[in-house]
């Protein structure tokens, strides 16, 4: 017997359609939890805010540092000089990193530093979904250097389809929309 002449069978019917809000395939706009990705603006404004609370003690550093100054008027030049104040430079770096450590490591590794946190935005793995920790989150801003070459990691999100930047990659991080 052949079977020469006969039609094949029809096709399987298609799926049925997601239902409303279904969930978006991961790495086009949404993480794996489904939450979708943080772009790339809230990002920068978080990183902003996040430096802004550095601020204070940079200040009280620089207002320590020993000064020079030069002073020119009608061609007779003065000059002076302060010796600066150790205190005011060692009570400042002391702040500037004390705000480091915690908002960056400490507040970061438990997924949104201030800057995250205003911004509605958290810092999780794309493996896990859950906050990094303090030790990833250091070691994610010391592979920010990456990111700073040319400044191409930090643009990266703009294109990305998760929205990462170099160190995002590299450690397996997503910036979502909280």
């Amino acid at each position: 017997m052949s079977d020469y002449g006969t039609t094949p069978p029809p096709p399987p019917p298609p799926p049925p359609p997601s239902p409303a809000g279904g969930f978006q395939q991961p790495g086009y706009g949404a993480a794996p939890s489904g939450a979708p990705l943080a772009s790339w603006g809230p990002r920068v404004g978080a990183y902003l805010i996040d430096y802004l609370i550095t601020v204070p003690g940079a200040v009280i550093a620089f207002i320590g540092m020993p000064k020079v100054t030069s002073t020119d008027i009608n061609g007779s030049v003065s000059s002076s000089s302060s010796e600066g104040t150790p205190i005011l430079i060692l009570v400042g770096l002391v702040l500037l990193i004390a705000a480091a450590i915690y908002n960056r490591w400490i507040m970061g590794g438990k997924g949104a530093s201030l800057g995250k946190k205003v911004l509605g935005l958290q810092l999780t793995s794309e493996r896990t979904g859950q906050p990094i920790g303090t030790g990833q989150a250091f070691v994610r801003d010391v592979l920010h250097v990456l990111d700073s070459v040319l400044y191409i990691g930090y643009l990266f999100p703009l294109w990305d389809p998760k929205k990462q930047t170099f160190s995002d990659k590299i450690l397996g991080t997503l910036v979502i929309k909280a």
